[in-house]
């Protein structure tokens, strides 16, 4: 009986303390970022490419923060650069999945050489609940729910994001992501859809 009581509180307690043993959360990414925009006006529509770099780095057991810079601009030289930080908290599921909950805070400045050398900046604050599940050995994949609320305006886009990774060794992956988020609140402003592609290294 003493042995039972052992073995149920050990099942209760183990997958409360454990993290997906093959989901990492210590990472650099060297991304191809590229931005489209659709929306009313002519001046926003079109797309930004350019590079992302990011960081992610467990300081706790279950909590890790988040850095990134991006740098991308339109044919007609308009630019966009996006200054973030945020912390993410994870909690497993069973060995191979975690619930992940991410908050960042984004600094977006875009420069409209083609309106006069106009800029603008928006502050963001961004929410993504998301699944983490390593598939196979090779191969991990997310799926999750994103919010961004533009601070002091009315602006809150809603979407979704989803992305790949596979493993080639164990220091280096190949990363796949899009996302894709909509206007809930304001009619005619863009939708965006942001496709990533790149390399993750894992330290």
């Amino acid at each position: 009986m003493k042995l039972s009581i052992k073995t149920m509180l050990m099942i209760l307690i183990i997958p409360a303390s454990i993290n997906a043993e093959e989901i990492n959360y210590d990472y650099l990414e060297s991304i191809y970022w590229s931005h489209e925009i659709s929306s009313g006006s002519t001046s926003a529509n079109g797309t930004y490419d350019g590079y992302k770099v990011s960081l992610s780095k467990a300081i706790a057991k279950n909590i890790h923060i988040l850095a990134s810079y991006t740098d991308a601009d339109k044919t007609n030289k308009d630019a966009v650069v996006n200054k973030s930080m945020g912390f993410g908290i994870n909690y497993p599921i069973n060995k191979k999945t975690d619930f992940v909950f991410e908050y960042s805070h984004l600094n977006v400045v875009h420069s409209y050489p083609s309106l006069g050398n106009i800029n603008i900046k928006t502050l963001i604050n961004s929410i993504e609940s998301k699944i983490n599940h390593q598939f196979s050995d090779d191969i991990e994949l997310m799926a999750g729910l994103i919010r961004n609320d533009h601070a002091g305006e009315a602006n809150l886009y809603i979407g979704y994001s989803a992305s790949a990774k596979y493993r080639v060794n164990d220091d280096f992956s190949i990363k796949y992501e899009i996302q894709s988020i909509k206007d809930s609140k304001v009619v005619n402003s863009g939708d965006i859809v942001t496709t990533e592609l790149g390399v993750s290294y894992s330290f």
